[in-house]
């Protein structure tokens, strides 16, 4: 389970919102970890999750934070949760080293 969005992640929810995303994304938050790998968590007012829109609302997502400067080269992972918490989304892209 989730803790709920902060006002600052539910401002950068906002904007994403503004900028055509997801309209029941309430909150969104991302930092990177110390191998530079992006973590995004995002709240959502669905209940049972994306389905087969994942993929669509994955890029969106991605595509509205490159927008906003936040580099991707090192992949990400990103979790996703309900209202009540409960984790709908778990999706890891990040790359592995290999040295």
């Amino acid at each position: 389970m989730s803790t709920s969005p902060s006002n600052v992640d539910g401002d950068l929810a906002g904007r994403y919102r503004h900028a055509g995303g997801d309209p029941s994304v309430y909150g969104l938050k991302y930092a990177k970890n110390h191998e530079g790998v992006l973590r995004l968590t995002v709240w959502t007012h669905k209940q049972s999750g994306y389905g087969s829109s994942f993929d669509h609302f994955a890029k969106t997502l991605t595509s509205f934070l490159a927008q906003q400067g936040v580099s991707l080269d090192r992949g990400y992972v990103l979790n996703v949760y309900s209202p009540d918490g409960t984790r709908l989304h778990h999706f890891d892209t990040s790359v592995e080293r290999t040295s």
